[in-house]
């Protein structure tokens, strides 16, 4: 079985200073914050206790002066000892509550996002009428044709860039409708629309000549059954994730609906079946598995309408071809759009639509678009892909300064030790994505809690037990042994207390990696929090990330040769996916491996990578084996584009150049004429320009550049910076 790594977790390896050193900055800026936070805290705690001491003072010599009056003689010692410190007391449990003014603090600028969030204006339900009630029509009535009528559409984030143009179409009901075209040209967006993502701008969107608007949204999507190019699975069971098309489905619809996706032969071949996990975002499976999965997701619910997006994109002959036949059948009786550049997808599709900048400029079946000669849907195959991409305040000071710091280093050094395991150790359910936020940030939170303000209020009530203990003893030790019988009790029942909720705090930890939610269960969730970082601090990884060790060939020539290789992943013990195998790749040579799913293509790329080592046997770089050489060193020579690639959240520019340090602009404007992507580039809103050359920003749910292209650009210009490919896997 093949175990596709994710782009995102290559490129982090690759660029482990990179990724450091952006971690650094954000939690400098943090730990300023805290102390901000602690300075005012601590001036504000100051201030009270001045105003105690005063009522003392000012208590103490008022009624002195009454004493000592001539003309009033009604005060006397006893009402001011009873007054003076009743007052005082007063004040000073100001000092008890500021703690709690702090927490409602907290919790006010939390909810202040929440609830601009509650209160923000919902467009989707604008038009829903009460025409649904009285019909009484359920989801499972929701069909006919669909109908672009005039769409126009332009995203919140680039209201200058038209998507879609006066867009007309119809998808009629019973049959398949295809979407061709150039990447932008609009096509996924018509989902999108069609899904209630988005609103168009103008235009109509009609089901049955029924505004789109007029259903139900959540009923809507019932109706929907819907199979993207980039599947996503859960970090639970493949049963469970195909049960999430359907929640009440039975047993035997799962595992039909998996017969129909060509899923259900290869899941009965895993060690634990229907019940084998799937690993975050389908990690444990190849890709054209989790393609299958995804599409028995679909299929599981018996959906009215069926959109394909690249459904088959990830299979492999064999299997798209019976996957094909497969959705043929499931498309009978359904409406369906499908977005394809393959043609055996779209040959035997009714209706063909060419989209290009948002209209349709032509349209027919195959045969008669094929008839024009006009090659359209080869030329839009051939296009890129686009997508996105005082003494208290010395105190509390004190105290939330070495806190922040403390917080700061363990995030860091996390961070790092997190940066240095390898592959396998994120194979591991307990090392999800989940589990690795919820260390950086509520765990580290919770040890700050530990040391912070709260370390101190536990040193004064611990030196304040000393010296009344000390004090006592000395004015009347009878009276202090009667005083300290009560310690031991409460001293039982606060260890009894921190021992059950460290058993608490590590049962709801399984909810909290998954959800990623942060919660603080005071000093006992400090404690069990700074266990778990010593854990990582001291764990030794199999191949170390951050290593500098091993040898660099001098004159490397890319001769590679797989000797003897056996290999299992370590989470799946009982599934070799590699026997004896054997390659020899001579330097300049163009190898293509090519099988069925599963068959360990893609473990071949992870093992050349080093993400994992082999079980036995060796690879040989030039005839020495990898494991001696550095890892540094043997990836800067390894280029990598994979099926699922990913971009970051930052400019298309820092996405070309991401891992590369100081890199000139001309160098990465070059590298996108390679890949014949700067034109493009160049037509997009100007955000800034820097010699010539627009950097844009892109949004998370923008379609804007294709993830290869970037991908091949970073290659390419690890080329421009020395790191040149000797060969081609």
């Amino acid at each position: 079985m093949v175990h596709n790594l994710t782009n995102d977790r290559l490129f982090l390896m690759k660029s482990l200073s990179t990724q450091d050193q952006q971690y650094e900055r954000e939690l400098y800026s943090t730990r300023w914050s805290n102390v901000r936070q602690g300075v005012l805290y601590g001036v504000f705690i100051g201030w009270l206790s001045l105003m105690t001491y005063l009522v003392y003072a000012v208590g103490f010599i008022f009624s002195s002066l009454l004493m000592s009056s001539k003309d009033d003689h009604r005060v006397n010692i006893t009402d001011i000892l009873i007054i003076v410190p009743i007052f005082a007391q007063c004040m000073g449990m100001f000092n008890y509550m500021i703690p709690f003014f702090q927490s409602f603090s907290e919790a006010r600028g939390a909810a202040a996002e929440v609830f601009r969030l509650i209160e923000e204006g919902n467009n989707v339900d604008v038009n829903e009428k009460v025409v649904w009630k009285e019909y009484t029509e359920s989801f499972y009535n929701i069909d006919g044709d669909i109908e672009f009528d005039n769409v126009n559409f332009t995203y919140p984030s680039r209201k200058d860039a038209s998507v879609l143009r006066n867009l007309s179409f119809i998808a009629r009901a019973g049959q398949t409708t295809a979407l061709v075209g150039s990447n932008g040209s609009g096509k996924s967006t018509c989902i999108s629309l069609f899904l209630r993502y988005y609103e168009p701008s103008s235009g109509q969107i009609r089901i049955s000549g029924q505004q789109l608007t007029d259903y139900n949204v959540q009923q809507l999507r019932q109706s929907i059954g819907v199979v993207n190019q980039e599947p996503i699975l859960f970090g639970i069971s493949i049963y469970e994730n195909i049960r999430f098309g359907k929640v009440n489905a039975t047993r035997a619809e799962i595992e039909q609906a998996a017969r129909d996706a060509n899923a259900h032969n290869f899941i009965m071949q895993l060690p634990n079946k229907y019940e084998t996990l799937a690993g975050e975002r389908g990690i444990q499976l190849s890709g054209g598995e989790k393609q299958r999965i995804a599409l028995a997701r679909a299929l599981v619910k018996q959906p009215k309408f069926l959109l394909l997006d690249e459904a088959t994109s990830a299979l492999d002959n064999i299997s798209e071809r019976l996957v094909q036949e497969a959705l043929d059948r499931a498309c009978k009786g359904r409406t369906t759009i499908v977005i394809a550049h393959r043609l055996t997808t779209i040959q035997n599709a009714h209706q063909i639509y060419l989209l290009d900048n948002g209209s349709v400029i032509e349209q027919g079946t195959h045969k008669t678009l094929m008839a024009k000669q006009g090659a359209c849907v080869l030329n839009g195959a051939a296009q890129p892909m686009f997508a996105v991409l005082l003494a208290k305040t010395v105190d509390y000071t004190a105290f939330a300064i070495s806190g922040s710091q403390l917080t700061q280093r363990i995030r860091s050094k996390a961070f790092a030790c997190l940066l240095r395991q390898e592959v396998a150790y994120f194979d591991r359910s307990d090392n999800n994505s989940g589990a690795i936020y919820n260390r950086l940030s509520s765990d580290a939170s919770a040890i700050q809690e530990m040391t912070g303000t709260r370390l101190g209020a536990i040193c004064e009530a611990l030196s304040m037990m000393f010296f009344g203990l000390l004090l006592g003893s000395f004015i009347s030790w009878q009276l202090a042994l009667i005083a300290v019988g009560p310690l031991f009790i409460i001293a039982i029942v606060t260890y009894t207390d921190v021992r059950v909720r460290l058993w608490m705090n590590h049962q709801s930890n399984q909810i909290v990696e998954r959800a990623c939610t942060v919660r603080s269960n005071r000093i006992a969730s400090s404690l069990s929090a700074a266990k778990m970082f010593f854990d990582l601090f001291e764990r030794i990884p199999t191949i170390d990330n951050s290593s500098t060790e091993g040898q660099e060939l001098i004159d490397f020539r890319g001769e590679i040769k797989f000797d003897n290789v056996k290999f299992i992943y370590p989470t799946r013990p009982t599934s070799i996916i590699l026997n004896q195998f054997q390659l020899d790749i001579k330097p300049s040579q163009r190898v293509a491996l090519v099988g069925t799913s599963g068959c360990g293509k893609s473990t071949i790329i992870q093992l050349l990578e080093r993400f994992y080592d082999t079980t036995s046997g060796q690879i040989l770089l030039d005839g020495v084996d990898i494991r001696l050489l550095n890892i540094h060193w043997l990836r800067s020579h390894f280029g990598l584009v994979s099926q699922e690639p990913v971009l970051f959240d930052l400019t298309i520019a820092e996405n070309i150049a991401y891992g590369l340090e100081n890199v000139p602009m001309e160098h990465i404007i070059n590298a996108a004429r390679k890949a014949n992507i700067h034109q493009f580039i160049d037509r997009l809103p100007q955000v800034k320009k820097i010699q010539n050359y627009i950097i844009y920003y892109i949004p998370y749910y923008c379609i804007i550049l294709t993830l290869e292209t970037v991908q091949v650009l970073r290659h390419q210009l690890e080329g421009e910076e020395g790191l040149v490919q000797d060969y081609t896997l």
